[in-house]
C-alpha cells in the first residue's frame, strides 16, 4: 500500500496535538486520530502508511507510524500569522500505531541508511506528505519494526501504550497479546472508500450482510473486524496490515471461530465453497 512521510520541525511548530499525544502516551491511554500538515500533497488515499519525521532539532528520527483514516482536507493554515490573513493548509488525518516520545525515547535515525537500503526516502524534504517510494517503503517498515520490537517491551511497561505492533507480551496488570484499535479504525474507514455507498458490509463471500440495514442508524458504520492469519500462527512481534485484515459481521466471525483455530473466509458458507 502506499507510504508517505509527514515531518514535524519543532523549530517551527510547537504542535498542540503532539504534546497531547506524547501526553496520553505517558498517562497510558491509546492514541486518538492525529491531524497533520500534509504539504500541497491533495492524493494520500485512506490507509496509506504514515511515517512520522522529526527533523531540524536532535533528535532526530522517525517518532511514530500509523494509518490514514481522512484524505487531504483544508482547514486554517498551521501558522497563526498565515491563518490571521486567511490562509489554508492542507491536512491528513491519521491514527498511530506506534509512538515514541523524543524526550524519553530515542527516534529512530534514518541517516546512517541514507546511503544504502533508505537512499529513496526523502529524509531531507522540507515539505511534509511526500510519497515514499515502494522499495524505501518496505525497507522502512522492517527497519522500523525492528525498532520497535527492541522497545516495544519497555515501552508497555512504561505507558501500557497498546500498538497496532502486535503480539508482544506487555508487562501490565494482564499481560496479553496487545490489540490495537487503530487498525479497526482504519479498516472500517478504507473499506467504507471502497463501498461505492460507503456503506460496511460482510465481506464473507455469500454473506454481505450490512449492520445499518437491518438496525438503521444504530448499525451505521459498525462491523468486525477480523485477522485473516490467526494471531497464534503470526508470531510475535508482527506488524499487521489493513490487507491482512478483513470486515465481517458478528455471525461470521463466531463461525470462523467455533471450536477453535481460523477457517478462511472463503470457504465458510458451504454455497461458495470451490
Amino acid at each position: 500500500m502506499p507510504a508517505y512521510l509527514l515531518t514535524w520541525n519543532p523549530k517551527e511548530f510547537s504542535s498542540p496535538d503532539l504534546a497531547d499525544l506524547f501526553g496520553i502516551i505517558d498517562r497510558g491511554q491509546v492514541p486518538g486520530r492525529i491531524r497533520w500538515s500534509c504539504g500541497r500533497t491533495r492524493a494520500i488515499p485512506l490507509g496509506s502508511r504514515i511515517f512520522f519525521l522529526r527533523q531540524a532539532v536532535e533528535p532526530k528520527g522517525i517518532v511514530a507510524s500509523g494509518w490514514v483514516t481522512r484524505s487531504p482536507f483544508e482547514r486554517p493554515h498551521w501558522n497563526e500569522e498565515l491563518a490571521a490573513k486567511g490562509k489554508r493548509a492542507l491536512y491528513v488525518q491519521f491514527v498511530p500505531d506506534a509512538v515514541l516520545d523524543p524526550a524519553s525515547d530515542p527516534p529512530f535515525d534514518v541517516r546512517p541508511h541514507a546511503d544504502d537500503i533508505l537512499s529513496g526516502l526523502p529524509m531531507n524534504s522540507q515539505s511534509s506528505g511526500v510519497s515514499i517510494s515502494h522499495p524505501a517503503a518496505s525497507d522502512l517498515e522492517e527497519l522500523w519494526s525492528d525498532y520497535m520490537r527492541k522497545h516495544g517491551v519497555r515501552l508497555g511497561a512504561k505507558t501500557g501504550l497498546l500498538q497496532a505492533f502486535e503480539g508482544i507480551p506487555k508487562e501490565s496488570l494482564v499481560r496479553h497479546r496487545s490489540r490495537e484499535t487503530a487498525l479497526r479504525k482504519a479498516k472500517l474507514e478504507h473499506a467504507k472508500t471502497l463501498a461505492p455507498d460507503g456503506r460496511l458490509r460482510c465481506e464473507t463471500p455469500g454473506c454481505a450482510f450490512d449492520f445499518e440495514e437491518v438496525y438503521g442508524e444504530l448499525g451505521a458504520g459498525f462491523a468486525q473486524v477480523h485477522h485473516r492469519k490467526p494471531r497464534s500462527e503470526a508470531g510475535d512481534g508482527t506488524l499487521t496490515h489493513l490487507d491482512d485484515l478483513a470486515v465481517v459481521c458478528a455471525n461470521c466471525h463466531a463461525m470462523v471461530h467455533l471450536g477453535g483455530g481460523s477457517r478462511p473466509l472463503e470457504s465458510l458458507i458451504p454455497g461458495n465453497r470451490g
